[in-house]
């Protein structure tokens, strides 16, 4: 059992504003039949969400936890606008013959799949739970200047100009992920091994396919 906070994180070059943020979280928590309360006062107005705000989407008898992050407006590289975490524990893979997460991996995974329909960010990466586990915030987030990755987190998306900014246009579709999706914006989420986290190390093929051009 992992311990830690699962924690994913969403960038974009051009962030929309928390308004309409808010709205597109709102409305896949309702398709996904999640109900959400705030932790704390609500908002008053979604001008008036700060960084303290949380939003708490209710699953069984646990919780993901929803961060806001107003743009700033100051101009650098790709910026995080929306935070989605929860416990680390209650994610783990399938038996050894499944190809479809359940329980609440499954509600985790699909949540990141209908934000990232729903606002189309250019980039979203799920870091390791426990500090001082590689891969390190460094090499999954966007860093100042020419946004680069260093290693693979357990499960992204890239958006089509990510994509096409990498040189990957040609070779994400035959990654050797554990799963590769195309979703509907043209958007891929890949998801590295079956177990989370299960390997992050540099040397997994899909590492070596997309940063290496390694076909091997």
């Amino acid at each position: 059992m992992m311990e830690g906070v699962a924690q994913a994180g969403f960038y974009t070059w051009d962030p929309n504003g928390v308004e309409h943020v808010l709205n597109e979280v709102l409305s896949v928590a309702d398709h996904a039949e999640l109900p959400y309360t705030w932790d704390g006062d609500e908002p008053a107005t979604a001008t008036d969400i700060g960084l303290g705000d949380v939003l708490l989407l209710h699953a069984d008898e646990t919780e993901f936890r929803i961060r806001f992050e107003p743009d700033d407006e100051i101009e650098r590289r790709l910026k995080r606008f929306l935070g989605l975490s929860t416990s680390a524990r209650y994610l783990v893979g399938t038996d050894e013959h499944g190809d479809q997460y359940e329980g609440y991996t499954a509600t985790f995974v699909d949540l990141i799949r209908r934000l990232s329909i729903a606002l189309e960010p250019d980039y979203v990466s799920v870091g390791h739970p426990v500090k001082d586990v590689r891969p390190s915030p460094l090499e999954i987030m966007p860093t100042e200047g020419v946004f680069e990755i260093e290693r693979l987190p357990w499960l992204s998306v890239y958006s089509p100009s990510l994509i096409d900014q990498f040189g990957w246009t040609d070779r994400i579709s035959a990654s050797p992920a554990w799963k590769v999706d195309q979703l509907d914006t043209g958007a891929v989420l890949l998801i590295k091994t079956q177990e989370p986290w299960a390997d992050v190390s540099r040397d997994h093929p899909l590492d070596k396919h997309l940063l290496d051009g390694d076909d091997a």
